[in-house]
């Protein structure tokens, strides 16, 4: 007989194997789909307006097999990608610049927050205007929401590193680079992947709107098209591909930044 558990309350062993955390997330996912199924086949009986659960698996088997599916996924899914790299390059590297010279902050800090502030994805049109409906103006506009965030977090982060820990480095002979890579980056860490956390739903927002005011394939585009027919089964599959997609960076994030920063544990 296992010992595991032994002298431990009920809540904390694990049953199955499952962690306590593991079984309260599958319960309160279960409770979802449950009452998501009940309410779209017994409560709401309009077709128009919602979809029961197994109605909308039902329409995202079909569409998986028969190519649809996976064509709106590749279309939105690279110009996320690339974008949102770039988002996050570029926005670690200005925090720094600004975080570390105080001149440089003084020019760029007014415009960095106001534009920050500023809801950049009402320039969408703008930006297809300018550059077609072509995957460009989609990276562009998805590269601006996810930009800000990471770069005011980055700044934050490394603004707020122990000065001290700063000052040892450098009396051990550490150079700029070494004291940047060493301290400030491991210590701001955690407030780098705030600011990448945020940048992710901003940055699905962004793939959302730019699809719909100009794509020929994407899940905004299935979305916007689905809710002109009145196919709800097609424009929840794209809204649970949305969400799916967040929870999952989300959760990469998240254990990137246990690996990074263990002691925030």
């Amino acid at each position: 007989m296992s010992k595991a558990g032994i002298g431990l309350p009920f809540s904390e062993r694990t049953v199955w194997g499952l962690a306590p955390q593991t079984r309260r997330v599958l319960l309160s996912l279960l409770i979802i789909v449950v009452i998501w199924e009940l309410v779209g086949r017994y409560g709401i009986k309009t077709g128009l307006i919602f979809a029961p659960l197994s109605d909308i698996f039902l329409r995202m088997f079909e569409m998986g097999r028969s190519g649809e599916l996976w064509k709106h996924v590749k279309a939105s899914g690279s110009v996320f990608l690339i974008g949102y790299t770039l988002a996050v390059i570029f926005g670690i590297l200005l925090g720094i610049l600004i975080a570390s010279s105080r001149r440089f902050s003084n020019y760029l800090d007014p415009w960095l927050g106001a534009l920050y502030a500023t809801p950049m994805i009402a320039l969408a049109p703008v930006f297809i205007v300018l550059m077609g409906i072509g995957p460009s103006s989609k990276i562009v506009i998805i590269f601006i929401e996810a930009f800000f965030p990471i770069t005011v977090n980055a700044a934050l982060g490394i603004r707020s590193t122990d000065s001290d820990l700063v000052e040892a480095s450098k009396s051990f002979g550490a150079t700029r680079g070494q004291v940047i890579r060493t301290v400030l980056l491991p210590f701001a860490a955690p407030f780098i992947i705030a600011g990448m956390r945020i940048a992710v739903a901003r940055a699905l927002a962004g793939v959302l709107v730019a699809e719909i005011f100009g794509s020929v394939a994407g899940i905004g585009n299935m979305i916007w098209f689905s809710a002109e027919a009145y196919d709800m089964p097609k424009l929840f599959t794209g809204v649970l591909l949305l969400v799916g997609t967040s929870i999952l960076l989300m959760g990469i994030l998240s254990r990137f930044e246990r690996y990074v920063a263990p002691w925030r544990k």
